[in-house]
């Protein structure tokens, strides 16, 4: 049982424990994993169980469950409840994210012999694992300082240490399966916390870790949300307060961040200010550290660059520059499509508003934004889109400066294509659409549920936040693109989508609905057929 991590422990223990087969999505619910982590720890599971004749049976779209004697699932439960079966042993990736957490936060030098006593491998070992960690960190143009006598040390700004410990934190690392999980519910969960008596390094995360209240930040960013009129993603939120815990604990350690001189008095003009103001005398409360002017545009920048879902109250109104560049971009869709009535839009106009502007402030600021994804892959259907949005972030690169992620010029394409799709001929059941991923996503996804499906009206975009059993009660469908809790009752029904609405989702929408979908009569989108788009506008602006 040793080889195992904690992680496959407990789902074995789940699976012991039940008579029938479990989705992933369930079992990660329960643990508060993704499915993701789940279907990776079943992996290593099967393997281990292989050993004893013991295996796991799937089912497509029914679950997981184990296929072994009742004596064999006693012997498992038995040794699973022993001490023996708490032997941790840790892969390479494991160490490596947890000696790069360590050496990140530590105040000193680090001497070989330390790292040792942490964790428990031989001196050869350990100068592989920093070896790879100092490739890791170079990419974020972090030093690794190794010298004899002195020890191992990172030398780099404050503000990209505390980037690099958020990215770690989050999974962003070439270290394999991250070994925190974070939730809206949970805050910050850390998979090896049940076995933090048993390897030094570990304690010593769950120590770290432990001080960071990811929860009470949490609600600091719903506090901003009041105070600016507008609301984050969900995936922001999460973000948001990870990187706020950490400049919090870094504060209260004594390191401070520095923000050039034009970046400061611009910040300090911004009516984000005092909001940032007053959050840093509440974060760290009661000891709240020395906070300087420069921490508290750390926190006013992450503010303002995190990724919408709604636009700040008069947000356009205070910047002239952000409003001619949004402008630009709407010009540039009706050119394309020859189709003016788009710089009517108002839905259009605020996605532009919610996904560029933060965008070129993270590039401003330098700030580092979980991207989850790559770009992500779109329908053939979207190549036309996707070329307009690679137009417009020529515009933004030719105005601003900044370069845009593939990610967002993929969601940009997102919003061309709902805003196209809204402008064709109106087609009017209650209906909530729980989509997470951004402001981009759900205007698409929403656009397409309503050109296929003319039954569905009073569609409701939500957030996780915002799910629960009253805000769902009068739904007669819940749509959503991610897990949900299981905190509905039994009258209620849920479908869980992709993002882009593939044709499955479609047949699963259509028997729902009770009536056969024909792709003939009631093609994908056939009224963008009749739109004669032409090549995207790439001249300079006037």
């Amino acid at each position: 049982m040793g080889n195992l991590t904690t992680r496959q422990r407990d789902i074995l223990r789940i699976l012991l424990e039940t008579s029938k087969p479990l989705g992933t999505a369930e079992i990660a619910t329960t643990l508060n994993l993704s499915p993701r982590q789940v279907n990776y720890s079943l992996k290593g599971i099967n393997s281990w169980l292989a050993q004893q004749q013991i295996s796991l049976k799937v089912t497509p779209g029914v679950g997981v469950e184990l296929e072994c004697a009742p004596e064999q699932t006693r012997l498992l439960q038995k040794e699973i409840s022993s001490k023996s079966s708490l032997q941790l042993v840790l892969t390479a990736g494991q160490r490596q994210q947890l000696l790069s957490l360590i050496l990140l936060t530590a105040n000193e030098p680090l001497i070989l012999d330390q790292i040792r006593a942490l964790t428990q491998i031989s001196r050869a070992t350990i100068l592989k694992d920093l070896d790879d960690i100092e490739t890791w960190l170079g990419e974020w143009g972090i030093k690794l300082v190794r010298k004899p006598n002195f020890g191992v040390q990172v030398e780099a700004s404050e503000l990209t240490c505390q980037q690099a410990l958020a990215a770690l934190i989050w999974g962003e690392t070439p270290f394999g399966q991250s070994l925190t999980t974070m939730t809206h519910n949970a805050g910050l969960i850390f998979s090896l916390k049940a076995d933090a008596n048993l390897l030094p390094i570990v304690q010593r995360a769950n120590q770290i870790l432990g001080g960071w209240k990811i929860q009470r930040v949490t609600g600091l960013v719903a506090y901003a949300e009041e105070q600016l009129g507008g609301r984050y993603t969900d995936d922001a939120v999460l973000h948001l307060s990870l990187a706020l815990a950490i400049l919090n604990v870094r504060v209260q350690s004594g390191h401070h961040l520095d923000v050039q001189d034009n970046h400061l008095d611009w910040l300090r003009l911004n009516p984000i200010w005092p909001v940032a103001n007053t959050i840093s005398k509440r974060i760290g409360w009661p000891q709240n550290g020395e906070w300087r002017d420069a921490d508290i545009a750390g926190i006013a920048m992450q503010l303002m660059a995190a990724s919408r879902s709604e636009g700040w109250l008069s947000d356009m109104d205070r910047d002239f520059s952000a409003t001619r560049l949004i402008d630009r971009l709407i010009e540039h869709i009706c050119q394309a499509y020859n189709h003016h009535e788009l710089s009517e839009d108002r839905t259009l106009r605020d996605g532009l508003v919610n996904h560029v502007i933060p965008a070129c402030l993270r590039q401003r600021f330098h700030l580092w934004f979980p991207s989850t994804l790559t770009r992500p892959i779109l329908p053939a259907e979207f190549e036309f889109e996707y070329r307009v949005a690679k137009g417009l972030a020529d515009i933004v690169k030719e105005q601003t400066g900044y370069d845009l992620p593939p990610y967002e010029t993929s969601n940009l394409a997102m919003l061309v294509r709902a805003a196209i799709i809204r402008i064709g001929p109106h087609r009017l059941r209650r209906v909530v659409v729980v989509c997470p991923s951004g402001m981009a996503t759900a205007q698409l996804l929403v656009a397409r549920l309503e050109t296929r499906f003319p039954s569905l009206c009073n569609l409701k975009v939500i957030s996780l936040r915002q799910l629960d059993p009253e805000t769902v009660s009068t739904a007669d469908l819940i749509l959503t693109t991610v897990p949900l809790p299981n905190i509905f009752p039994e009258t209620c029904f849920v479908l869980q989508v992709h993002p882009l609405l593939m044709p499955n989702d479609i047949e699963t929408i259509t028997q729902f609905l009770g009536y056969e979908y024909s792709e003939e009569r009631d093609a994908p989108d056939s009224y963008h057929k009749q739109i004669t788009p032409r090549p995207p506008f790439l001249g300079h602006s006037t």
